[in-house]
């Protein structure tokens, strides 16, 4: 976004939070030009539709995710040391950025992916990094497919439920906030104990 007007910025901001609340059906133009504080006719000059907007944040987070995963491409750490940061870096991603109601509209439209992948797609990087560790005997045996489940919803669950989490446990803010601070390394060591294990 670095080549990017302040409004432009301002505006994909407010529109990040309209359709977060409102879903990319329940979204509208009107919501997203208040939320700017610009006009709608401001809005429709840098941003012709809403398609154009949810495209223009689709690909800013696919593309800031794929430069996340693309850790799994480097061979240079130990396996602990590299899932240990990508776990922290995955959880500030998630919370930061729009990759959960992105995940969402792909549900609702499996297209929206299936239009940008390509022909091949191999499994995910993730899972191909550990498998090839274990094929190389550099680690025990462990079914990936369920470590790579684990991992997305143990980092996306609090994300997704903070308020019934809070209510629930009879957290206040304050250490609501303590707990998610040291959640992210919580997360990394149960992985990564299951891993030394082996998990099947």
């Amino acid at each position: 976004m670095s080549n990017l007007t302040e409004t432009e910025k301002k505006i994909l901001d407010a529109a990040k939070k309209v359709f977060e609340t409102q879903g990319y059906s329940g979204a509208r133009m009107q919501q997203i030009a208040d939320e700017a504080e610009i006009s709608k006719a401001s809005l429709h000059y840098y941003f012709r539709s809403k398609e154009n907007l949810f495209e223009r944040i689709f690909d800013e987070t696919m593309s800031d995710f794929m430069n996340l995963v693309s850790t799994w491409n480097d061979d240079s750490e130990h396996w602990e040391i590299k899932l240990r940061h990508f776990i922290i870096e995955f959880f500030d991603f998630l919370k930061t950025k729009s990759l959960l109601f992105i995940l969402g509209e792909i549900n609702r439209n499996p297209e929206l992916l299936l239009s940008r992948r390509k022909k091949s797609k191999p499994k995910a990087k993730f899972i191909s990094y550990f498998e090839n560790l274990q094929e190389a005997g550099k680690m025990k045996p462990s079914n990936m497919y369920v470590i790579y489940i684990f991992l997305h919803s143990l980092c996306a669950y609090p994300i997704l439920n903070a308020r019934i989490f809070q209510l629930s446990t009879g957290m206040n803010n304050h250490d609501f906030e303590v707990f998610m601070n040291n959640y992210p390394k919580t997360v990394a060591d149960l992985l990564i104990n299951a891993l030394k294990k082996g998990l099947k």
